[in-house]
């Protein structure tokens, strides 16, 4: 008998500055992404693409050795959904729908630009 591998959503995403140097991150939520889920997520989006990665509480990736942080903004970009057999990893033990509909309530509440270099120097 062999056991079946449980399947999730691996949410892939980066940071980009204006050089156009990126970080990469990733979590992965339990449950199955669909066609519908991504149509969804997509939609809460600026542009399709861009979050506020603190909005939707998952992981900044802000460059944090001082590569060009007058060139940093806010903004982190959606790269994909991917199904996989990791564990999860998110932090709130979401699955893939709870975490969509959080970006469909930030996007309602408008995201909330900032600028990241003013944040840090406030200690938030």
């Amino acid at each position: 008998m062999y056991a079946r591998a449980l399947m999730n959503t691996r949410f892939e995403y980066l940071y980009r500055n204006a050089s156009n140097y990126k970080q990469w991150g990733a979590v992965v939520f339990s449950g199955l992404a669909n066609e519908a889920i991504e149509r969804r997520l997509a939609a809460t989006l600026d542009r399709f693409e861009y979050f506020i990665a603190d909005q939707v509480r998952v992981p900044e990736l802000f460059f944090q050795d001082g590569l060009a942080p007058e060139e940093d903004q806010c903004w982190h970009e959606f790269s994909g959904l991917e199904l996989t057999t990791e564990e999860p990893t998110d932090a709130l033990a979401r699955s893939i729908d709870a975490f969509v509909s959080e970006c469909e309530s930030a996007a309602r509440a408008g995201w909330r630009t900032f600028d990241p270099r003013a944040r840090e120097s406030h200690g938030a």
